[in-house]
């Protein structure tokens, strides 16, 4: 399931702000299909520093160079999403 549809299926959304960082999952990455091949993916990353490293909790969790990392971010969505007709 989707993100969004488990949300819509859950009785209860419980955010956990006090929880360890994990790098290889979720919480910095998304995944991007395209839209002629949904098979086709690409993995969207946002690069973090972990001031405490690998015991950070996500709430401490930093964005590494936020300028850069939007910069990328856009360009790689626009790269991405170009050929949508929306």
């Amino acid at each position: 399931m989707t993100t969004l549809a488990k949300l819509f299926a859950a009785d209860y959304w419980i955010v956990l702000d006090d929880v360890q960082f994990t790098r290889r999952d979720y919480q910095h990455r998304a995944r991007l299909a395209a839209l002629d091949d949904p098979a086709r993916e690409r993995w969207l990353s946002i690069p973090t520093h972990l001031p405490h490293g690998r015991p950070t909790l996500i709430r401490d969790a930093l964005i590494d160079d936020p300028d850069r990392a939007r910069r990328r971010t856009a360009g790689m969505l626009r790269q991405h999403f170009r050929p949508s007709p929306h």
